[in-house]
């Protein structure tokens, strides 16, 4: 009766591992899928992608014509070539949401370092 009792305990102790086995690999599994995932999704990669087609280059010159060649943020003369997009709400709260041009505006590199993600009223 004991050996029926050790073989049923082994048995299960190798179905154990077995599971466990595949449990692993699972997981393993999902952790890159949900990395591929988040980069296909990642609202930066996104929104520099929007930038560098043509549509992303359009809006800025006409922001920039819009803002008569000033910074948003302090208001001094901007060089086109200098002039950084800003996210009004910023992507790390916002996400994809924060990829709509009405929640960009242009400044100095430095005016934009310095209000990171605060949200900020340019009006």
């Amino acid at each position: 009766m004991g050996t029926d009792s050790s073989d049923n305990l082994a048995r299960l102790y190798s179905e154990l591992l077995v599971l466990l086995k595949q449990e692993e690999e699972v997981r393993k599994e999902t952790e890159k899928r949900l990395a591929k995932a988040k980069t296909s999704v990642d609202p930066r990669k996104e929104f520099n992608n929007w930038l560098q087609t043509n549509a992303g280059q359009t809006w800025k010159q006409k922001q920039f014509k819009y803002q008569a060649s000033k910074c948003a943020a302090c208001g001094d003369s901007l060089r086109f070539t200098d002039a950084v997009v800003h996210h009004i709400r910023p992507l790390k709260d916002f996400g994809s949401a924060a990829n709509k041009p009405e929640n960009f505006k242009l400044l100095h590199p430095g005016c934009n370092l310095e209000i990171g993600t605060k949200i900020i009223d340019f009006s």
